[in-house]
């Protein structure tokens, strides 16, 4: 009689197993639910996210990884719209920028999961791969907020 337990509580097991097992593999990882706070908060931010890669990166200034990156831009303020559009790009030889051009202190100082960022007329966008915790979309949204006009403000004033 035991032995008939065992086996109704084995497959009692067996068949609670093969219920929850897909319904615990459809729950988000860890990354997975940081991903969607990082994005949740850039869009109260007023910064738009963007699933897409840098375009028009010069063929000389190789990015650093292969990784996949995610766009967070937002517009820039009326003050700083027309200033020189610039690219900086973190290669294997540390940041390097389009024109050519000294990188500023504030984007020397980013965090290492940022990759691209472009400023044009109009917007800034910072490619980044969402990686590095807490800390690391702090300083992007930093740097999307106030960062960018710190750089444009030291490159003007070693004019």
């Amino acid at each position: 009689h035991t032995e008939t337990l065992k086996l109704v509580y084995i497959i009692i097991f067996i068949i609670v197993a093969a219920v929850l097992g897909p319904l615990l593999s459809v729950l988000p990882s860890k990354h997975q639910r940081a991903v969607a706070s990082f994005r949740d908060r850039a869009r109260q931010a007023g910064i738009l996210v963007q699933l897409r890669e840098p375009k028009n990166i010069p063929a000389r200034l190789q990015r650093a990884s292969d990784e996949s990156l995610v766009c967070y831009s937002q517009r820039i303020k009326p003050a700083m719209r027309g200033a020189e559009p610039e690219l900086w790009v973190r290669s294997r030889a540390g940041w390097e920028s389009r024109s050519g051009n000294p990188t500023p202190s504030v984007i020397m100082k980013v965090t290492e999961h940022v990759e691209v960022i472009v400023v044009s007329g109009e917007d800034v966008q910072v490619f980044w791969d969402e990686r590095g915790g807490d800390a690391a979309y702090s300083e992007v949204e930093k740097l999307i907020k106030s960062g960018i006009e710190d750089a444009f403000s030291e490159g003007r004033e070693g004019i």
